[in-house]
């Protein structure tokens, strides 16, 4: 059976590759404020636009994360631990 990959899907993704990579949390409403700020575009730190995905690097919670979103979903769908 295929994975439904919705909203609370890529949240829970997010969280999970957060707490592995960089022991950090998010919580719903700063997940979707990022989520805001980078289909507003207001990130001032994307490495990458290649097809539907950008990577930003942003800081967060006192680390630098990057941050892997789906302009197709509107969303963040993982975040990496990418050397600055």
């Amino acid at each position: 059976m295929k994975t439904v990959k919705d909203l609370k899907y890529s949240f829970d993704h997010v969280n999970q590759r957060l707490k592995e990579r960089f022991d950090l949390s998010i919580s719903w409403n700063a997940y979707m404020n990022l989520n805001d700020m980078l289909k507003q575009n207001k990130s001032n730190m994307i490495l990458v636009e290649q097809g539907e995905q950008e990577i930003h690097k942003i800081k967060f919670k006192g680390k630098v994360v990057t941050f892997v979103y789906s302009i197709s979903k509107n969303r963040i769908t993982t975040a990496l631990n990418w050397p600055t």
